[in-house]
């Protein structure tokens, strides 16, 4: 079900890119979020978050400090882009969709609570396009 959500969702953010109307900008973050988490959810999420860790294994510090130091600095860029301008820019955009990934290669609390977040919003997605499908 987490496939068919990411493609959802990254199929509307395409479609509302190409639209030359103004979009709202929290419409392109929660859907770009929404498939970034979907992503996380599958098992295409996990071989890139293992891909990660093999990535950051080649630098001489502690993987879990490097995960968490670029968990850290995602965040922080995603909140200022959006923050300013209450625009999500192409940066912020990517930002959301790596950070459900970082989540899963990173340890300790902010990795857990990045999990959790991640888990249920795609856990979400997952519910709510069942309930569309199901008519209940």
């Amino acid at each position: 079900m987490s496939w068919a959500i990411m493609i959802l969702a990254f199929g509307l953010v395409a479609i509302l890119w190409k639209r030359k109307k103004a979009n709202p900008w929290w419409l392109k973050s929660s859907l770009v979020f929404i498939g970034g988490c979907s992503l996380a959810d599958t098992a295409l999420g996990a071989w890139l978050a293992a891909r990660v860790n093999d990535i950051v294994d080649i630098v001489p510090v502690n993987s879990g400090i490097t995960v968490g130091a670029a968990t850290l600095l995602l965040i922080v860029l995603t909140v200022y882009d959006i923050g300013i301008d209450r625009k999500a820019d192409k940066t912020a955009l990517i930002c959301l969709v790596a950070l459900p990934v970082l989540f899963l290669a990173g340890v300790g609390p902010l990795a857990e609570a990045g999990s959790g977040l991640t888990e249920a919003v795609s856990q979400v997605g997952a519910n709510s396009i069942g309930r569309l499908i199901g008519g209940q």
